[in-house]
């Protein structure tokens, strides 16, 4: 949230990967897959050769060259597109491809294209200064143009899609200009005194303005000109991408160490257990977002870490109630099914002690949020009980969709028996994300949807205007309250800090008590290396690490 003045420059070299694991007291049982996993990954792996890297001792300091082969959470429906995207993988390749105009880390924004975000007095237009310095892999300046072009290009559903789009919503494309080489100063639909945080939030990547960009299907990683540190040498789309460093990359005096690594190859391994068996077998130096079972076995073995997500920085288990769809049209049954959810039990059974329990909002750590003043739902299947009486629907059966995601399943299904104990049944069936995400129609027909939601994002600049209010991409649960919405607009246009939070903490408590998200959970998500590999970054998107300041001894 802007105070009114520059958002200046900071150093967003922070910390390392993360902490180590967390135990818990439950046996791990059922492992026998994770075994012959690798049997299914065929010639894929056997085609990843080591890089020849000499050793070098770690406390030497970071060294240069190298290959890092990385095991990414993949989908077979990859996409090409710069910035709509499918999967983790496809976010770690494009992540090092491009630069993002910045991003938030720890609810702070660490800024990377923009030297500065100020807005004017009353918050209706902003001015965004770039860096001087900002250059694409071509060598050509970026400009005050391309960063207007990209956040239009971003904005626009054929193109950037529903998840992106929001982070440009707000823009008048029409109004806004470019001031000479390096301002771009945005007009916007309605007065926001956080477009500076919506803007980094969103995480748009920065491409170079190109009279061939005329049709959304150009705007591919193929096709487009970034700023990252490394460049695209081949791509094997829904099986691997190989990256080779961008050796005149901009960024490395200004932003930090790195890159250090000569390429970076990610190949795709739905299955996390396979993931993990590719960087045990030495196939991959890096895998990312592990299952949890395979991470307690192997978390003693010295020829590894395994890098642990706090709660901003995790992903939330959630079970979100269509309210358009009985019996959740009615607030007393959507109150139930709250009461009825034992959250730490989630945590404990779904994801093996590897996450801790939620309280119905999203946003935790970032501007804006504040349901740690909320009082912690209580598991109360009594009350659940006597609400579900009073809505006559005791005894019915719900069905839960249970979109992919480690512990999604487990966690479905722990909820289903905690749903019996208060009189429901529930029936649970998995889906894919081609039948979720192709048929956008799919959403409005789910009872309810079983997900982990990535990526942890801002509740007033992300959140609400992704899933939230009535008119976002993905309101799964069509919870419609047109007030809400405009009291959301109005507090986001407030510049008094004391005045904005209690009107952000009102907006909150309606949406707590009424709302069909139930959010039960902060899901650690665990990135596993060989010892070999340093300086893996978990900043801003943590089931896709960054390697930019990564190396190999």
């Amino acid at each position: 949230m802007s105070n009114g003045g520059s958002r200046r420059t900071t150093d967003p070299r922070g910390t390392g990967a993360g902490k180590g694991p967390v135990y818990g007291r439950r046996d791990v049982l059922g492992l026998g897959a994770v075994g012959g996993a690798m049997l299914a990954l065929g010639p894929l792996l056997s085609a990843c050769e080591s890089s020849a890297v000499p050793a070098v001792p770690a406390a030497q300091g970071p060294r240069r060259g190298g290959l890092l082969r990385i095991a990414g959470a993949g989908v077979q429906s990859e996409t090409k597109n710069v910035f709509n995207t499918n999967s983790p993988q496809e976010i770690i390749r494009n992540r090092h491809l491009f630069d993002w105009l910045g991003y938030m880390e720890g609810g702070k924004p660490v800024p990377y294209i923009v030297e500065s975000i100020e807005p004017a007095a009353d918050v209706s237009k902003w001015r965004v200064k770039i860096r001087k310095e900002a250059r694409f892999s071509d060598g050509s300046p970026v400009t005050a143009d391309d960063v207007l072009f990209s956040l239009y290009s971003a904005s626009d559903p054929k193109i950037g899609g529903g998840l992106l789009s929001a982070a440009a919503a707000s823009i008048d494309f029409k109004a806004s200009r470019t001031v000479g080489t390096d301002v771009v100063e945005l007009r916007l639909t309605d007065p926001l005194a956080d477009m500076d945080t919506q803007l980094y939030a969103g995480k748009v990547y920065v491409i170079k303005k190109d009279s061939r960009l005329t049709a959304p299907e150009n705007f591919t990683v193929d096709n487009v000109v970034g700023s990252g540190p490394y460049t695209l040498t081949d791509l094997k789309v829904g099986q691997s991408a190989k990256l080779t460093l961008n050796k005149n990359y901009w960024g490395g005096a200004v932003l930090g160490e790195g890159p250090y690594l000569d390429e970076i190859e990610v190949f795709n391994i739905p299955d996390p257990a396979a993931r993990l068996n590719a960087l045990l077998g030495g196939q991959a130096d890096l895998a990312a977002k592990l299952d949890y079972a395979g991470t307690k076995v192997n978390a003693s073995n010295s020829a590894f870490s395994f890098a642990e997500t706090d709660r901003v920085y995790a992903n939330e288990g959630c079970f979100i109630m269509n309210a358009r769809q009985k019996p959740f049209d009615d607030p007393r049954v959507r109150l139930a099914f709250k009461l009825a959810c034992d959250r730490q039990a989630l945590v404990q059974g779904a994801l093996l002690g590897f996450g801790s329990p939620a309280n119905d909002l999203q946003g935790v750590g970032f501007p804006d949020y504040y349901g740690d003043e909320l009082p912690q739902r209580a598991h109360d299947p009594a009350q659940a009980q006597a609400l579900l009486r009073q809505a006559g629907v005791t005894g019915e059966t719900v069905e839960i969709s249970v979109f992919p995601g480690v512990g999604t399943a487990a966690a479905a299904q722990i909820y289903a028996e905690q749903l019996s104990k208060v009189g429901m049944k529930a029936q649970v069936r998995e889906i894919t994300p081609a039948e979720l995400f192709k048929n956008f129609p799919t959403f409005s027909n789910i009872q309810v949807l079983a997900v982990a939601v990535p990526g942890n994002q801002p509740f007033a600049t992300s959140v609400a205007p992704r899933s939230l209010v009535s008119k976002s991409t993905f309101n799964v649960s069509g919870w419609l309250n047109a007030d809400w919405d405009r009291r959301l607009l109005a507090a986001r246009a407030t510049t008094d800090q004391a005045k904005r939070k209690n009107l952000m903490l009102e907006l909150q408590k309606e949406f707590w008590d009424d709302s069909g998200w139930i959010v039960w959970g902060y899901q650690t998500i665990v990135n596993g290396m060989a010892s070999s590999v340093h300086g893996v970054r978990l900043d801003g998107v943590e089931d896709a690490p960054s390697v930019r300041r990564a190396w190999k001894s």
